[in-house]
């Protein structure tokens, strides 16, 4: 059912064990049960954005940045909203609940990129609602997702709502987040473009990253 795209296979097997051992017990479900799961093709090994979020579509488009904090991130090219600016994002819609990282990026916007529109927000993402209120009010046309397991949110909207995103990425936490997300980018008509897996941390943890079709 898996398989490793440009890899080197020392030590890949052994994770990939740890990581779908849940598979076979899930995909008896009927809502799962004729997903495709998408081949595996890269590590996670650090917390920067170029790790994590380097296969994101960002270029020229407003990005909604749902966990924008500096965790264990040491260097400023290597948090996401600055990572993605660099990439060629038009401007930043950045939310997390950390004040003391929205200050610090605010200010280091408002030295390196003043003026161009982004906004950083503390604000919990608890709901749908919550979700779709910034998408409808900033015209949000890239998503990065790490909100700690409320990636949630995201199973309860329909296509017709995200019909101006054209690219995702999301982290999930567990196997059922990780099967729901499958499900949910099926549902917009969205194709994944990479599946990257932990190499630390707790176990059932990766990135997804799709684009419409």
């Amino acid at each position: 059912m898996f398989s490793i795209r440009r890899l080197k296979p020392t030590g890949i097997i052994r994770i990939l064990d740890r990581e779908y051992k849940y598979a076979d017990t899930y995909l008896v479900q009927r809502k799962f049960r004729k997903l495709k799961f998408p081949n595996v093709s890269e590590l996670i090994n650090s917390e920067n954005a170029s790790v994590h979020w380097k296969h994101l579509d960002v270029s020229d488009k407003i990005v909604l940045d749902l966990g924008c904090g500096l965790w264990d991130v040491n260097d400023m090219q290597e948090s996401s909203p600055v990572y993605f600016k660099n990439k060629g994002a038009k401007k930043i819609i950045g939310v997390d609940l950390n004040l003391n990282d929205i200050n610090v990026l605010k200010d280091y916007f408002d030295e390196h990129f003043k003026g161009d529109g982004s906004e950083f927000l503390i604000k919990l993402i608890k709901n749908t609602n919550d979700l779709l209120e910034l998408i409808t009010k900033y015209q949000i046309e890239s998503i990065k997702c790490d909100i700690e397991g409320f990636e949630k949110v995201l199973f309860n909207i329909n296509k017709n709502q995200v019909k101006n995103i054209t690219s995702i990425s999301v982290e999930y936490h567990n196997n059922i987040l990780f099967l729901n997300l499958i499900n949910t980018l099926n549902n917009w008509d969205f194709k994944i473009i990479n599946h990257s897996i932990f190499t630390y941390g707790p176990q059932y943890m990766g990135v997804l990253t799709a684009q419409r079709n």
